[in-house]
């Protein structure tokens, strides 16, 4: 069975209290030989952040707002019929308006995303298993290569953490039945470098295929595992905004449809309901997956 990859676009927002979208990756492989091409847009807000677990107005009181636009071209291939490849690269733009954060800080940044390339292992593979309940499994390895942006030490206007790093993640889906409803999540570990803290990161959710459209919806949440708050102790000297400790929690939900030729066209939305030391901002993605076929 083909499985129509429900979370081909799932952009989770985040970040170092700014946002830096990455793509979420699907525990369905494209087949051997499928080259899958995504042009994708996301665009992230917030006019309130967590200075640890404290909400801060200052930019709400001012009439301004973080904003974050980004572009990005993602592609997997399909190596063999259990192992892809995967890629990620984008452009991006981060500013606060007019407001700065103190006498001559700088209001924004720009330049390419950190670039992701994994390797997806499909472990288990629900469509060949003979007990009904086992769900698709796949493992991913992963680097993070920094992007071009500049990384402000002492102002939440960030369009990243930049720094390199690794990660590695298990992501499981499975459809119930021939019902089109399913189950899906994911669950990994990420380290950089820079003195940017470890992140343990997760996410569950749903989705639902009636014909060509898909619905999905999910909760996600990244742990940061070390770092200090905002403002605290030897914040602004010995550390800043890309080594505080971030606690992230998103709810999400999106939609899909795939054409006859195998095009899927996505929208997704996520907003914050919960964290540490970042922004509660609101995200609005849109991508198109285009699949070429290079043996059969």
């Amino acid at each position: 069975m083909k499985h129509l990859r429900p979370t081909t676009l799932a952009i989770a927002v985040l970040g170092s209290v700014a946002a830096t979208p990455t793509f979420a990756q699907s525990a369905y492989l494209p087949a051997a030989g499928e080259f899958t091409l995504t042009p994708g847009y996301s665009f992230a807000t917030y006019d309130v952040f967590r200075v640890g677990t404290t909400r801060v107005k200052a930019l709400r009181a001012n009439n301004a707002s973080f904003d974050q636009h980004s572009g990005y071209l993602s592609a997997e291939y399909g190596l063999f019929e259990n192992l892809a490849l995967d890629v990620t690269l984008g452009y991006t733009h981060a500013s606060s308006g007019n407001f700065r954060f103190g006498p001559g800080a700088r209001t924004s940044t720009d330049g390419l995303t950190d670039t992701l390339i994994g390797l997806r292992y499909r472990l288990v593979d629900e469509s060949k298993s003979e007990t009904p309940y086992i769900p698709t499994i796949t493992l991913r390895a992963g680097v993070i290569i920094e992007g071009t942006y500049d990384v402000i030490f002492d102002a939440p206007v960030n369009a990243g953490d930049g720094a390199s790093g690794v990660e590695i993640s298990a992501a499981w889906a499975k459809e119930i039945g021939g019902s089109g409803f399913g189950l899906q999540g994911d669950f990994g570990f990420r380290h950089r470098a820079e003195g940017v803290p470890e992140d343990l990161f997760g996410s569950a959710g749903i989705f639902q295929r009636i014909g060509p459209v898909t619905l999905t919806a999910g909760y996600r949440h990244v742990q940061g595992l070390s770092g200090g708050d905002i403002g605290g102790p030897g914040f602004g000297t010995v550390y800043g905004f890309p080594q505080v400790r971030e606690i992230v929690q998103l709810v999400e939900a999106g939609v899909a449809f795939t054409d006859g030729g195998g095009r899927s066209y996505s929208v997704a939305a996520g907003t914050f309901v919960g964290g540490r030391n970042t922004g509660e901002r609101f995200y609005l993605s849109a991508g198109i997956s285009i699949p070429f076929y290079f043996r059969r």
